[in-house]
């Protein structure tokens, strides 16, 4: 019998696949924000791994989703394969401390623009509670983002109300009011939004004794170290059965732009934020925002104040809490 008949070719060994080191690479730096100035637990990227004899381990410390205080925290990541081999990378995980603000004592002024006609605050039942004006809404705004803070923004809305006086039996005049609103109130910030009510004659006269009334205000509040931040006036909706005075808006607010800038005051451009919706964002009665138009309100003076009150955040300290293993 011949072997080739008879014999069996014994099996050719696997070839044994020869690979490198492993190689790690970490994500890149990682940001987060305490809300409370304590430890915050950051979930970040994983490292990525080519190379090395499996199984291939990936250990970082700290790890994702571990707690980490304010500041830069160095992370290291070492891939260790199955011959021993290792890699190592770092980055950092900052975290940043809540954002700040320089001032929190704000009084809203003016008349029922402040005072929140058309506007609502929900109940503890879920429906909608009594009227309320921006400032309900800008105070949520602020204690959302600067949440190791305390704030105080008071109300001091009132409906009907003048810029000057116009006749013996008007019940409330913005320059004869404020100056004990501040003695009581002591704001360090004031929201002035006040004269549509001054503009129903619609004539010269009429506007310039309330620019000249608004101009008092300013300088009042501004000469105690308050700032001011004025706000023109918003457009009215032609056809409501309050918007007296649509003609009358737009040249009462280059005369308020025109205080702003020669008295100091933050010019907070109300009628620019809702130029092209006042279908949107004014009430059925033409003159008042409704809800969502105070929101609006809000915001676009909440954004005012962040420019400029908002401390900078801090630069990042390092901690290299874990040294990458020699």
């Amino acid at each position: 019998m011949s072997c080739a008949a008879a014999c069996t070719r014994a099996p050719t060994p696997p070839t044994e696949v020869i690979t490198g080191p492993p190689k790690i690479t970490c994500p890149l730096p990682f940001s987060a924000q305490s809300r409370d100035g304590l430890t915050v637990a950051v979930a970040y990227p994983q490292a990525t791994v080519v190379g090395g004899r499996a199984p291939v381990s990936t250990l970082c410390a700290p790890a994702s989703a571990a707690s980490f205080p304010v500041g830069a925290t160095v992370v290291t990541c070492t891939a260790t394969d199955a011959q021993s081999r290792s890699d190592v990378c770092t980055f950092t995980v900052n975290v940043q401390p809540p954002p700040r603000i320089r001032t929190t004592r704000f009084v809203v002024f003016g008349d029922s623009m402040s005072d929140g006609v058309l506007g609502f605050a929900p109940s503890a039942l879920g429906d909608a509670g009594p009227p309320v004006g921006y400032a309900f809404k800008l105070r949520a705004l602020l204690v959302d983002r600067y949440t190791a803070q305390t704030f105080s923004v008071t109300d001091e809305g009132v409906g009907g109300e003048t810029v000057v006086r116009w006749s013996p039996i008007q019940r409330s005049v913005g320059v004869e009011r404020l100056p004990a609103v501040l003695n009581r109130d002591a704001p360090e910030v004031l929201l002035v939004l006040e004269g549509v009510n001054d503009l129903n004659g619609g004539d010269d006269a009429t506007l310039a004794a309330m620019v000249s009334g608004l101009r008092s205000m300013v300088r009042l509040a501004t000469g105690r170290g308050i700032v001011v931040f004025l706000g023109t006036l918003l457009p009215q909706r032609p056809g409501g059965f309050r918007a007296f005075s649509p003609g009358a808006i737009v040249p009462a607010n280059n005369q308020i732009r025109g205080i702003a800038l020669a008295e100091g005051a933050v010019l907070v451009d109300l009628y620019q934020t809702f130029a092209g919706q006042t279908d949107t964002l004014i009430g059925p009665d033409g003159l008042h925002p409704n809800d969502a138009g105070y929101q609006k309100m809000a915001e676009t003076f909440f954004t005012a104040i962040r420019a400029r009150f908002e401390v900078p955040p801090i630069a990042p300290t390092f901690q290299p809490l874990f040294s990458p293993p020699k």
